[in-house]
């Protein structure tokens, strides 16, 4: 699998690799060791603390992730989706162009797809509501970036 030229440009330019990789040193399990991590958690208030950061979050019983809607703009339309397991916050971003999925994995995988199959950077473990809050204040900044960055591209091709 290969990432869409304008999505692996915009990753590029908003820096993803290192601002990812400096979420997940800082999250990592020296900080929260194993049975310290938020593992059970409270779906309604993580959704209120996504809400406050401006975002209007749904859960999917089905496929056990929250997501914010889809938020279109001219032909493209741009998704945030989030999951928990055993402590780890998993970040995920979809891109449609039409009804054409652009883009929808993991950030984790960007790295692999961008510089080489084995470079690994980990999901952030989250101990606490407030940690959860803070990566998602980032997440979210670097999604804005990410969206504004594509954006342009995408019109100069």
């Amino acid at each position: 699998m290969k990432l869409d030229t304008r999505v692996e440009q915009a990753l590029i330019e908003i820096n993803f690799v290192e601002r990812y990789g400096n979420i997940s040193k800082k999250y990592d399990r020296e900080r929260t060791p194993k049975g310290q991590e938020l593992d059970y958690f409270d779906g309604d208030f993580l959704m209120e603390i996504v809400e406050l950061l401006g975002y209007k979050a749904q859960y999917d019983k089905r496929e056990r992730f929250f997501y914010i809607d889809l938020e279109e703009i001219g032909h493209f339309r741009f998704g945030f989706h989030f999951a928990f397991e055993s402590g780890r916050l998993e970040l995920i971003w979809v891109v449609y162009e039409g009804d054409k999925v652009v883009l929808g994995s993991p950030w984790t995988r960007y790295p692999r797809l961008m510089i080489a199959r084995d470079y690994i950077i980990k999901q952030p473990i989250v101990s606490d509501y407030v940690d959860f809050r803070d990566i998602m204040k980032i997440a979210f900044e670097m999604y804005e970036d990410f969206k504004q960055v594509f954006l342009k591209i995408a019109k100069d091709k």
